[in-house]
């Protein structure tokens, strides 16, 4: 009789996690797909000798952002704060890691730049 419960038990067990794995899996791909007009653009931002911190990072993303608005998408703001939360979460978990303001912002960059967390603009009611 173990024999037989034990193969019932890992049965189980796996069955349980192949649907766990499909489950995560079967999840409709987030964002639109990459613009190499906007990667471009955003490639294009030369680095000044006057640019400190993340001044250089901000101009591409802004540059970025222009294009993709451009072409009729919107940034996913609720995405992007979601985002920067779990990095100021995970960043003031550190023990001694001092201020996280520096990660963030270059985070915050870095994030405006990534075509996962723009959307199609809703069409406007005029």
């Amino acid at each position: 009789m173990s024999a037989r419960f034990r193969l019932v038990a890992a049965f189980a067990i796996g069955s349980l996690a192949l649907g766990l794995i499909q489950a995560c899996g079967s999840k409709a791909p987030k964002g639109v797909a990459e613009v190499p007009e906007c990667r471009k653009a955003a490639a294009a931002i030369t680095e000044s000798k006057f640019d400190t911190g993340i001044d250089h990072l901000r101009r591409q993303a802004d540059a970025y952002s222009e294009c993709m608005t451009a072409h009729g998408y919107v940034l996913d703001q609720e995405q992007l704060d979601e985002q920067l939360d779990h990095v100021r979460q995970v960043e003031n978990g550190k023990w001694l890691g001092g201020d996280p303001y520096y990660i963030i912002a270059k985070r915050r960059q870095q994030l405006r730049m990534s075509p996962a967390l723009w959307r199609p603009a809703p069409p406007s009611d005029s």
